[in-house]
């Protein structure tokens, strides 16, 4: 796919194309546990993750700002973690606790959050950048920074990479994990899923989220089982939320004060 029918799209942004998609993650570990939180455009969530040294021991957290009025129940199912090790490969995690029954992002930041004494340092913060893809073509970038420094840039036509050549052609979203998990080693694997995510998500800018408040999540049929909010018997209970929106283009320092 390298161009997105706008005419096709019942909510277009009018402002798509003038824009970033920007989330920041915070890590924080402290003796017994990790704390860490999460903001982006559509989504405001903390965690708190216990454990003894070896595996997770109990997990809660805080939905701070959400899409959907059942994203908060979201936190009970995240219990399925609890003893689980903590330096446990993200695909036997998966194996282990489905994340369709989960959150995706709340999943995504515990799984962050397990990982994290493994890195032996208190304190990590990534911010993710993804740039409104222009509507008549062309590319636009994609980064992740680790503590200010970048650790991934790509160039992406779509849901495709572009650049750096050694990695043209392959998609960053369906199919992803199915090379990533053995390109990359170490630090910049973490990094390449944490971008990942940031792209799914940012996609999410094409559409004008402001005047969908209170409409049913059965509206969107091809969601059906993706996650928790979709899930048989929660999906026929929620709403979209009102005013859960945000736009950070030229605001990152907002990122994290959950306003």
């Amino acid at each position: 796919m390298t161009d997105y029918d706008f005419t096709d799209n019942p909510n277009p942004n009018p402002h798509y194309g003038q824009g970033c998609y920007r989330r920041r993650i915070r890590l924080i570990a402290e003796t017994g546990l990790v704390k860490a939180e999460l903001e982006d455009d559509c989504h405001g969530f903390r965690i708190q993750l216990n454990h003894d040294g070896r595996m997770v021991t109990d997990v809660d957290g805080e939905a701070l700002r959400v899409p959907m009025s059942s994203c908060p129940g979201a936190l009970k199912p995240l219990q399925s973690l609890a003893g689980i090790k903590l330096d446990c490969a993200a695909p036997d995690i998966v194996a282990q606790v489905d994340p369709t029954s989960n959150c995706t992002h709340l999943y995504d930041l515990a799984l962050l959050a397990m990982a994290h004494p493994g890195w032996g340092v208190k304190e990590r913060v990534y911010d993710v950048e993804v740039e409104d893809m222009p509507t008549e073509g062309g590319t636009a970038r994609a980064e992740v920074f680790l503590n200010g420094k970048s650790v991934l840039r790509w160039q992406l036509q779509w849901t495709t990479i572009s650049e750096p050549s050694e990695l043209e052609g392959r998609p960053v979203l369906k199919g992803f994990a199915a090379w990533a998990n053995d390109y990359f080693q170490g630090l910049e694997r973490e990094a390449a899923f944490v971008l990942c995510k940031g792209v799914f998500v940012g996609l999410s800018r094409i559409y004008d989220m402001s005047d969908i408040g209170g409409r049913p999540a059965l509206e969107h049929s091809d969601m059906l089982g993706v996650c928790y909010s979709y899930s048989s018997g929660v999906v026929e209970h929620a709403f979209r939320n009102h005013n859960s929106t945000r736009d950070f283009t030229h605001q990152p320092e907002q990122l994290l004060k959950f306003l």
